[in-house]
């Protein structure tokens, strides 16, 4: 298998990657095109369809081109994308619209109309996720009420990956695991929830066929392949969205494991073998890429707060980092180390951009609680690197009590996971071991594990796991630290509950 390759797509918010691997799962080239977000009115956010594919070719053949490998040698491709941001189709395929993306706030009035007419519970155990204009069907029917001559000449409704998907083969599918995270499927049939999207005035017509994640959608078209510099008859597999292929890229394949992201969100995700149903409404469920298995989602924004210091208060880092050709992160990690455990009793509350799971107040806003004499920079850099972990953990406090799943370790990705001191922080404040799995483009990787086991190349999941997902790194808690975090996590968890009405006198002041 010394000449078979692998190729995984994925189509990000910011810009497309398409990474190259080969059959042990290391990473051989990758290229990456950037695109910008629209912004046309406040709370609106988009992106043309067709920059997505232009990036994608873009990125295919810098790929290529980096890895010096014929275009015979990649033997599947696997796709993965941002979720909840619907593209509209005409019968031809031509996109009648922008794509709304998943940031995008607009469909407000909708998600009040279906919380008034089907009800919070109702959504939530039959699709497993929220009533939340972040969601697709929320965003649908704001087309539908906005832009009705669009949506009555819509063929087809899209998510990134399967636009991508549709350039490369000429199929119109979607995967049961990105239809989930969508709000489109009964979480406990895999099949769209048809009864339900009807009610809320959407039909399936408009939504492309169902398949599983290790499906193959089709093969390389001779258009596209002519374009991508690729070889006909490539075989496609449906892969899915980041947060499913994320799972699979990091080895969450088994009940009980867990992968925390700490990159832009703060994501806490869990293999679960039902779906779980919160009467809070505080976490959703959504179907995992593999059969008889789900995912416990926990997530929310807080992993910007490190970039928003780094971007406001840390120049002398910037340049240091400049003079010695490394990342600024690496020298606020330097220092953030030169901080105790606790950071001196400074807790930061992580929540700049209001907070998500478990809370959801988009009013709260971010606190440093503690402030004295004793505290420098390298304290403040290190209690947002906690107060980001202990939001995480309460995240994880919350499941394993009151939904009696067990975690057993946790698995970190993204740019924070790079950190050693940040995985230490993580280790003690969660009380779990940290494992750090090889690799930095989890995504990609996910979606060509699953293109893998569509085609045979690998056994199972749990194989193709094992050996394409090494184990870097694994820490286990000081005792010494723990304790000293859990007196002031619960400080932390109060501090909310304390100044949450302030919070909104604020955002009305």
């Amino acid at each position: 298998m010394s000449g078979t390759y692998l190729l995984g797509i994925d189509v990000g918010t910011t810009g497309t990657k398409s990474v190259i691997f080969n059959t042990e799962g290391q990473l051989v080239s990758k290229g990456y095109e950037e695109y910008p977000v629209l912004i046309p009115r406040p709370g609106w956010a988009e992106q043309e369809p067709d920059v997505w594919w232009n990036a994608t070719v873009k990125s295919i053949k810098m790929a290529m081109r980096k890895a010096s490998i014929s275009a015979d040698d990649i033997t599947c491709i696997g796709l993965s994308s941002q979720t909840n941001s619907p593209s509209f189709l005409d019968k031809d395929g031509k996109p009648l619209r922008p794509c709304i993306l998943w940031m995008d706030t607009r469909a407000e009035p909708q998600a009040a109309w279906v919380r008034e007419k089907v009800g919070e519970e109702t959504i939530h155990k039959v699709t497993g996720v929220k009533i939340a204009p972040f969601y697709s069907y929320c965003k649908i029917l704001w087309v539908k009420e906005n832009q009705p001559e669009i949506y009555r000449k819509t063929k087809m409704i899209l998510q990134p990956k399967d636009y991508i998907g549709f350039k490369l083969t000429g199929e119109y599918v979607l995967d049961v695991a990105l239809a989930s995270s969508s709000g489109f499927a009964d979480i406990r049939r895999r099949s769209y929830a048809e009864n339900l999207l009807e009610e809320i005035g959407l039909s399936v017509d408009k939504l492309p066929k169902l398949v599983s994640p290790l499906d193959i959608i089709g093969n390389l078209t001779k258009e596209a392949a002519k374009v991508t510099g690729l070889a006909e008859n490539i075989p496609v597999v449906a892969g899915s969205g980041d947060v499913i292929t994320n799972a699979v890229g990091s080895g969450v394949v088994k009940v009980g494991q867990a992968y925390n992201k700490i990159a832009t969100a703060s994501d806490i995700a869990v293999c679960v073998n039902r779906p779980i149903f919160d009467p809070k409404f505080r976490f959703v469920s959504y179907i995992h890429a593999l059969p008889k298995k789900w995912i416990l989602m926990a997530g929310s924004g807080e992993g910007i707060c490190y970039r928003w210091f780094r971007d406001k208060f840390a120049q002398l880092e910037v340049e240091i980092a400049k003079c010695l050709n490394k990342n600024p992160y690496e020298i606020m990690d330097a220092e953030a180390q030169e901080a105790p455990p606790g950071s001196e009793n400074l807790i930061f509350l992580p929540y700049i951009v209001g907070v998500r799971s478990p809370i959801w107040d988009s009013n709260a806003r971010g606190i440093y609680f503690g402030i004295s004499l004793n505290h420098d920079k390298r304290h403040f850099i290190r209690s947002i690197m906690e107060g980001i972990a202990y939001s995480v953990r309460h995240r994880m406090e919350i499941i394993e009590k009151e939904f009696g799943i067990s975690i057993r370790e946790i698995r970190v990705v993204g740019g924070g996971a790079r950190s050693a001191v940040w995985r230490r922080i993580m280790a003690d404040i969660y009380g779990k071991p940290i494992i750090l799995p090889r690799g930095e483009e989890q995504e990609c990787l996910g979606a060509v594990i699953l293109a893998g086991l569509g085609i045979k190349l690998y056994k199972n999941s749990d194989e193709a796991c094992k050996r394409l997902i090494p184990t870097v790194d694994k820490l286990k808690p000081k005792k010494e630290n723990r304790e000293k975090y859990e007196k002031l996590f619960r400080i932390y968890v109060g501090l909310y509950e304390r100044v949450k009405d302030l919070f909104f006198i604020l955002h009305q002041a």
